[in-house]
């Protein structure tokens, strides 16, 4: 093994020593609660590191530094010791006579220069380590967004669960007091009572499917922040101030910028510029290659001149004949994979350009959304007071469906600025900027 691979692999090996450690002490920091009441930038903060996909595309990132540090060890020293036990009948004798013939000796190797083929090897490592490290930014800011849309829909089903609740307690009563004006006074048919009791039923169903909503929307809360079974009870309401402060760019200013700072075309071009560069390693696949060995041995009968106890060598391989066609095969195939991955570019620019519209697009209908969303919940607010004021001096009353339509109204400004923070947020990510939630303020 070279001594550049065991500098490599060293780091490997304390690795796996301290891995039973490691994974102990992950289990026990796994076993800790989730703060309650649960923010999200508690929750972002602690899905950063803690979900199986970005400890898989971590692992890439791994492998391909891995390899890189492979790639540089080429140039290493190759060290080994040569036994050779061995009988022996000289040929200057007419009898056969084996004698005793052993050796051994260390023998050192290592390659000067291959006049630029492991240089290209290097630089097209490099870039693979790049596009890795680019597609990990990519899964981890989609992991964040995830986070972000599991900790909104929690909110959002406990909202619409309470909405629910306020419907259902107005249909129960205004249900239940028909059934009993019917049976005491007859003052309603069975047919409206059914009628009352059918509206009642439905509002039920939704309600119980509301509630169970927000059981599995805490589930798949606990699954993003890597705590899989830890339901959050309580979640505090996030200010998205930071969002609803920004102005909307205008499309050709936003998608230059993107287009230049993207993590996904970022990876691509590191993945085109990884090509060129393998295609320079296959054009030098029958490269020369200058290397220098020095042996140092002991023989058994050192008494033919012929038998050096040290040697230095410098060889020099220049091909001259391949009739196999590997290095055409093996410069066709790489340059194949560079037209396909400059399509992939290419491809790639086409769906940010497309995604960059819809998101200014869907801004622009989320800012309309918002002032129609207060608007409505405005309306309701005073709806609500003067219908309680009605209430309060026995007059005849909706007191109960202007609560029902006040919760509605609030549930939809909740999900439109929800909506706002994620477009934003998606926004951030295709620019390469960082959650504006967990910067510090």
């Amino acid at each position: 093994m070279k001594l550049a691979d065991w500098k490599l692999f060293r780091p490997i090996g304390i690795a796996a020593l301290l891995w039973p450690l490691l994974v102990s002490s992950q289990s026990d920091s796994a076993k800790l609660p989730l703060p309650e009441p649960l923010t999200l930038t508690d929750a972002l903060r602690l899905g950063a590191t803690a979900h199986p996909e970005l400890m898989m595309a971590e692992s890439e990132v791994n492998a391909a530094k891995i390899n890189l540090g492979k790639v540089d060890s080429s140039y290493g020293f190759d060290a080994f010791v040569e036994l050779q036990p061995r009988l022996s009948s000289r040929a200057a004798l007419d009898h056969v006579d084996f004698e005793d013939d052993s050796r051994y000796g260390l023998v050192v190797k290592k390659r000067l220069t291959d006049f630029g083929r492991t240089e290209s090897r290097k630089e097209a490592a490099r870039l693979d380590v790049a596009a890795t490290e680019a597609r990990f930014v990519i899964r981890r800011d989609r992991h964040m967004l995830d986070i972000m849309r599991s900790f909104f829909a929690v909110i959002l089903a406990d909202h619409a669960y309470r909405a629910l609740n306020e419907r259902l307690a107005i249909g129960f009563f205004r249900y239940s007091r028909m059934a009993e004006r019917r049976d005491r006074f007859e003052q309603y048919s069975d047919l409206e009572v059914a009628e009352q009791e059918a509206a009642y039923r439905k509002v039920y169903v939704a309600r119980q499917r509301v509630d169970l909503e927000r059981r599995q929307r805490r589930h798949a809360l606990a699954l993003r922040l890597g705590r899989p079974g830890d339901l959050s009870s309580e979640l505090l309401m996030p200010d998205l101030s930071v969002y609803q402060a920004r102005e909307i760019p205008e499309y050709n200013d936003a998608v230059e910028q993107i287009i230049a700072n993207s993590p996904i075309l970022n990876a691509h071009r590191a993945s085109v510029a990884s090509a060129e560069a393998k295609v320079a390693v296959s054009e030098k696949l029958n490269s020369p290659v200058l290397s220098a060995d020095f042996e140092a041995r002991e023989y058994h009968d050192s008494s033919f001149s012929s038998r050096d106890r040290y040697r230095f060598n410098l060889k020099f391989i220049m091909p001259l004949f391949n009739g196999t066609q590997t290095r055409d095969s093996a410069v066709a195939l790489a340059e194949n994979t560079l037209v396909q991955k400059q399509a992939e570019l290419l491809a790639a620019e086409y769906v940010v350009r497309e995604d960059v519209m819809s998101l200014i697009s869907n801004l622009l209908v989320n800012q309309a959304a918002a002032v129609a969303a207060q608007a409505d919940e405005t309306y309701r607010g005073y709806y609500q007071d003067r219908s309680r004021a009605m209430y309060e001096m026995e007059m005849r009353s909706d007191l109960g469906d202007a609560q029902a339509a006040a919760a509605e109204a609030l549930l939809e400004v909740t999900r439109v600025d929800f909506e706002q923070a994620l477009l934003w947020a998606e926004m951030d990510a295709l620019l390469a900027r960082p959650i504006a939630l967990l910067e510090e303020k």
